[in-house]
Order: structure tokens, then C-alpha cells, then sequence
């Protein structure tokens, strides 16, 4: 009798030490859309003829994997819903479509910063990029997050900024 009191007790310990874990286990897969725009300094509207600079909105859709609680890597691709000129460059513009592989570091629990590569893809001229940035993800009950970012992509001599805000779900 003692010995199934034992075996009880045991058993009990090791199960609750199991769902513990499970509760503290982080989701390993984010998903988001965004909605931003991105700022082209060396750019002008279409049919312009000075460089002013160019506003164009742009709609994103993200994939990351976490790999562990500091480092994710993962996919961002972003359509520019616009057209505009790089004078300097004498390069048409017109709805970019730009994916890049990512790496994630998180600097705090909410603020990430990334850095990674791809091209921007365009019916007139393609682009590589080097895409740099950071967010600050909101986190909400169920997995539910909210992530202003700030994005400066290099793009041979066309380099721009974006902000976006992104809505998503950890699973």
C-alpha cells in the first residue's frame, strides 16, 4: 500500500512537471500582415522630373520560425501599390514586389531587430536588397500581436525607409 502511495506521488510530481512545460513552451511560428509606406528619397512621382521624393503605400505579408527564445528567421515580402521614378537612375517604378530572407534577434521581449537579403521584383528593372530594421511587438492573449516597424532597405543606390504596422498571430 505504501509503495502505491509512492508510485501516486511520483506519478503526480512528473505530470505536473510536463504540463509546465507545455504552459511555458513559446509558439515557434508567426504569421502577420502589414500595412505601411515607404519613403523613396531619391524617387519622384510618376511623370515628374525632379527629385522630391516619393510616398508610396505598401501591404506586407511575413512568416518567422523561432528558434529558440532569442532567434527567428524567416521570410518578408512587401508589394510598393504605386508608381515612381528614380531620376538619377532613369528607372521606372511601379508596383515592387520586394521578398527577403530574414534573421531576427530579440533584444528585449517586445523590441526585435533584423537583417537580411532578397530581391524586389519589377516589370521595368529587378533589385537586390539589404533589408535592415527593427519592431516592437504588442502581444495580446491567445497569440495575437500588434508590431509597429521601422525598415531601411538598400537597394542598389535607391535606398529607402518604410514604417509599417503589422497584425499577426503567434501559433
Amino acid at each position: 500500500m505504501r509503495n502505491t502511495y509512492l508510485l501516486i506521488l511520483v506519478f503526480m510530481f512528473l505530470s505536473s512537471f510536463t504540463f509546465a512545460q507545455e504552459e511555458e513552451k513559446e509558439p515557434k511560428h508567426l504569421i502577420t500582415a502589414a500595412l505601411g509606406y515607404t519613403f523613396i528619397p531619391s524617387g519622384a512621382p510618376s511623370g515628374s522630373h525632379e527629385e522630391e521624393g516619393a510616398f508610396v503605400p505598401s501591404i506586407g505579408l511575413d512568416y518567422f520560425y523561432r528558434l529558440s527564445s532569442k532567434w527567428e528567421i524567416g521570410i518578408m515580402s512587401d508589394l510598393e501599390l504605386g508608381e515612381y521614378v528614380i531620376i538619377h537612375k532613369d528607372l521606372n517604378r511601379e508596383n515592387a514586389f520586394l521578398v527577403a530572407a530574414i534573421g531576427s534577434y530579440s533584444l528585449t521581449k517586445h523590441l526585435n531587430v533584423f537583417a537580411g537579403g532578397g530581391m524586389e521584383f519589377e516589370k521595368h528593372h529587378n533589385l537586390g536588397v539589404i533589408r535592415l530594421g527593427t519592431e516592437y511587438a504588442f502581444k495580446f492573449n491567445k497569440g495575437w500581436v500588434l508590431a509597429p516597424g521601422l525598415f531601411f532597405d538598400l537597394k542598389e543606390g535607391t535606398d529607402t525607409w518604410s514604417l509599417s504596422i503589422a497584425f499577426g498571430k503567434e501559433f
